[in-house]
């Protein structure tokens, strides 16, 4: 699959022409990340935003409208938006190179640029036509602990058929309202290559029944997971839709599936019991044919004077009764978007639980993001691919974040953090793959991080650390308690 989604690009570069080079929003910039929810929070566009990356065939006809109000063409949030769309416009052909480096393998993850391990080097080529963009990219990182020395991650190749986007490659996502984590799928592990389908632009239905859901968007991937896990090469499927009943309401409903795998079966009757939710000991203690998540998340997001103020929440199911998920997971949050000292403001509070049944006071520690048969569980190269946090976590998160008109901008942020609560450790064959983030015993431990970022050299410069008031200790080794980071994008002109 990776050998397709390098030879693709190069195969039809000759095909190039006139649009954006790339023809999404990626999930790794907190400032975009900010100033869309602040302008969909203001009323200044309506389409869903909750599922990243974000179409810019979506965002770009609202910054176009907003131009036109000046509570939304005057802030900060609208001028970066548009800057970065108009560079995707003017650059056809793009190419950046980015390093990175860390003291130590970051262990916690949020929605924001970082590096994934303590050296790495990346080469990005982009291009597009008006119905084709690919890009690929080539990293090198030093002494991995998945061993994966060379990646192609962020590679891809999408077409347009009409309103809907089919691509191929491994791309990073974000599913849910959530700023510090997801309990679906987030970026906390490294893409898994696959094919996806999605919505171009979320345009409100005409079909008369239909019309009450508002801007409506849809995407589902499939995907396939590493060689070195219990059930080697096992498909990760997922699905979204994301509607906006009202201007400052949304809704997500997601789904993720862990079916097939070498020794599994993986003919259409399998794919359609597990597509349909028969896979919770209908067919015996083996028969099950995948592993399932399914949720919901909400946010409420409004105009207060000058400022915006947003309440979320989502719930993820790790089993199902009645056709429906339960013992849920979750996180719920509170926001404010500010706009003082001649700059923006985003201030965060979120409390995170992963125990399974939290939500539904039936707590079962040692099932959340588990499997009997898929016993690597949900994650991907030993990181979990929905929460950072792991498994039976409760952590309470603050972040502020100020956004300087020069295009600077710097985090701090607050985690107070119980990880693995059960203090059990999870046991595991040798043969589950690649050794996994993930805590042993009982931890509790206070987290402050810190992130500066600014522009440079055309480029952009990240400085982040964290620290941790007391070691965090996995399966596979004790990480120290600071942290140091530095990311630095240089684009090509």
């Amino acid at each position: 699959m990776q050998a397709r989604v390098v030879l693709l690009p190069l195969l039809l570069a000759g095909a190039i022409g006139a649009a954006e080079a790339r023809p999404w929003l990626e999930p790794d910039d907190l400032r975009a990340r900010h100033s869309v929810q602040w302008l969909a929070d203001r009323g200044c566009f309506n389409a869903p935003v909750s599922t990243w990356p974000l179409m810019w065939a979506d965002l770009s006809p609202g910054l176009d409208a907003a131009a036109t109000l000046p509570e939304c063409r005057d802030s900060a949030a609208w001028r970066y938006l548009a800057f970065e769309r108009d560079y995707q416009r003017n650059h056809t052909i793009q190419a950046s190179v980015t390093l990175g480096g860390a003291s130590d393998e970051p262990v916690f993850r949020g929605f924001s640029a970082a590096p994934r391990e303590e050296a790495e080097a990346s080469v990005r080529l982009e291009m597009s036509s008006g119905r084709l963009a690919m890009g690929l990219t080539g990293t090198w990182t030093n002494d991995p602990r998945d061993g994966d020395s060379g990646r192609v991650d962020g590679s891809y190749l999408a077409g347009t058929a009409g309103n809907w986007v089919l691509g191929a490659g491994a791309i990073d996502r974000w599913w849910g309202p959530g700023w510090r984590s997801s309990t679906i799928l987030s970026d906390n592990a490294r893409p898994a290559p696959g094919v996806w389908i999605n919505r171009r632009a979320s345009t409100p239905s005409g079909w008369r029944p239909a019309s009450w859901l508002g801007p409506w968007n849809f995407t589902a991937f499939a995907g396939q997971l590493e060689r070195e896990r219990y059930v080697p090469r096992t498909k990760l499927i997922g699905m979204r839709f994301s509607f906006k009943p009202w201007r400052y309401m949304e809704v997500g409903l997601s789904r993720t599936v862990q079916w097939g795998g070498s020794g599994r079966p993986q003919g259409f009757s399998s794919f359609w019991e597990a597509m349909i939710g028969r896979d919770n000991g209908q067919r015996g203690p083996d028969g099950d044919p995948g592993n399932q998540l399914g949720g919901a998340d909400v946010r409420f997001g409004f105009p207060v004077g000058s400022t915006v103020l947003g309440v979320y929440g989502q719930v993820t199911g790790e089993d199902e009764a009645g056709g429906l998920p339960s013992t849920y997971m979750g996180l719920a949050g509170i926001d404010l978007g500010t706009q003082l000292w001649q700059g923006e403001q985003r201030l965060f509070v979120e409390y995170t639980d992963t125990t399974a049944g939290a939500w539904s006071h039936e707590r079962r520690p040692n099932v959340g993001y588990e499997h009997s048969i898929y016993r690597t569980g949900y994650r991907f190269n030993g990181r979990n691919i929905a929460s950072t946090w792991e498994s039976d976590a409760q952590v309470l998160s603050v972040g502020v974040s100020h956004f300087f008109s020069g295009g600077q901008e710097v985090s701090v942020g607050y985690d107070r953090a119980k990880l693995n609560r059960d203090g059990t450790q999870r046991p595991r064959p040798a043969s589950a793959g690649i050794p996994m983030l993930d805590p042993i015993g009982r931890q509790d431990v206070d987290i402050y991080s810190l992130q500066y970022r600014q522009p440079l050299l055309r480029g952009r410069l990240t400085l982040s650390a964290y620290y941790t008031d007391k070691e965090i200790r996995s399966a596979l080794d004790d990480y120290s308690r600071g942290t140091v980071m530095a990311l630095w994008e240089f684009r090509f002109d």
